[in-house]
């Protein structure tokens, strides 16, 4: 219900005709621009606008197919409705806006030279597709009428990015400030993941540990429920809901975000000048760093 009244308003605002064919035959288009693939849907009767989705994070190594809609649902839903749909894969993985950027754009390009120039273009994606979408229309104004963020990291990635290294430096310093665990500089993502899960998993184990990965979850307002196929845990049922955060806690996307640019990110370098938090760069000067690396990370982070 909240999927059709959301799209219900996208097609309200579109001004697109409100009697849909029974059943359309859409005009299905997939193949690649350059290392991105894609997937366009044209109904049989097309009322001239077009949804440009952009889908969310998938991690390294994951397979990574084009999304035109999340789900069948949504497509199914706004196929009906007279809307076309298209989306791009993006061209790599992991924290991919700056590519994404670019690979929503051209892919909007070859929809408009290849099938027809969309009379309105509405941006709408979730989780990381709802900061992309963000940056599309504030990238590309001209070439949207309308933007749907789900769940998006609307924070920016740059504020979202510093609370997640507070985070991190919390939690080595609570649970084991003489550890190897690596914060910034990862030499080795997969071995520093397995140090930080014998950590949480030694934590867990004990009243004092879960308390402090309490801690943890608070400064980083982690919520205390993480599947939401599941009923939402009781207030009251402290034991799930302290299940639920640390599961959050054990996914970690740091590394990921370290080797994008070469610029190592999640390493400080992007904490804004002036607002960086001197106890970190007391342990890491690199946070004291110019506004430079600041400026060249926002391709990744908007």
């Amino acid at each position: 219900m909240a999927l059709v009244v959301t799209l219900a308003l996208a097609c309200a605002c579109s001004q697109s005709t409100p009697a849909p064919p029974a059943a359309p035959t859409p005009t299905d288009r997939t193949g690649k621009i350059g290392a991105a693939t894609y997937e366009i849907a044209v109904p049989s009767v097309w009322n001239g606008t077009l949804f440009l989705y952009s889908h969310g994070y998938v991690a390294p190594g994951s397979p990574n197919g084009a999304q035109a809609s999340p789900s069948a649902d949504a497509r199914t839903w706004l196929l009906g409705h007279n809307f076309a749909i298209a989306g791009s894969s993006y061209s790599s993985t992991g924290w991919a806006l700056e590519d994404a950027f670019k690979d929503q754009m051209a892919l909007l390009d070859f929809f408009a030279a290849h099938v027809a120039k969309p009379k309105r273009v509405v941006a709408w994606g979730a989780s990381l597709g709802g900061i992309i979408t963000a940056g599309l229309v504030q990238l590309h104004p001209e070439r949207f009428v309308a933007a749907m963020p789900l769940c998006g990291v609307l924070a920016g990635g740059i504020a979202t990015w510093n609370s997640e290294l507070d985070a991190a430096y919390a939690f080595k310093t609570l649970l084991a400030p003489g550890s190897t665990l690596q914060l910034t500089h990862i030499t080795s993502p997969d071995a520093n993941g397995q140090v930080a899960n014998r950590i949480l998993s030694a934590a867990a184990a004990t009243p004092p540990g879960r308390a402090r990965l309490a801690l943890v979850a608070a400064l980083i307002d982690l919520p205390g429920w993480f599947d939401p196929r599941l009923a939402e845990p009781a207030t009251t049922d402290y034991a799930a809901r302290e299940a639920a955060q640390i599961e959050w806690e054990s996914r970690g996307r740091q590394p990921v975000l370290e080797r994008r640019g070469g610029l190592w990110p999640f390493a400080g370098v992007l904490k804004q000048p002036g607002r960086g938090s001197s106890a970190l760069q007391r342990h890491w000067p690199r946070f004291a760093e110019g506004p430079q690396h600041a400026e060249r990370g926002r391709d990744h982070q908007t």
